[in-house]
């Protein structure tokens, strides 16, 4: 059985990440060039894993937003083809987490309906 608030809260949280993924995504592109400057990243999905392993619920984890301070001090560490991708991908899996909410949606519609 389907437990809908922790589904739909699951969703919503997998969906803030990914726009919080591409917002950082976004803002280390507009960066790429400025001297020292150390990239964001966004940690979801090891914790969604730490949190499964842990026993607790997915839509407990929530996303957050670290800097990634590799490299030497001063230098940009950030990789525009890396960026890039990292956009690709995120997009995939944001049409993805719509697409699955709809279907939930959808099909408590017809129920509602009786269709």
């Amino acid at each position: 059985m389907i437990d809908s608030t922790s589904d739909t809260a699951f969703t919503q949280h997998a969906l803030d990440a990914l726009t919080k993924r591409t917002k950082a995504a976004l803002h280390n592109i507009a960066n790429q060039n400025v001297e020292g400057f150390k990239r964001y990243t966004v940690r979801f999905e090891d914790k969604l894993r730490e949190a499964i392993d842990a026993g607790e619920s997915e839509a407990t984890v929530e996303a957050t937003v670290e800097r990634d301070t590799s490299g030497p001090i001063g230098a940009n560490n950030v990789v525009l083809m890396e960026e890039l991708a990292l956009l690709g991908k995120t997009q995939i899996m944001h049409d993805y987490m719509l697409r699955r909410a709809a279907g939930y949606f959808s099909s408590i519609n017809k129920a509602i309906q009786g269709r």
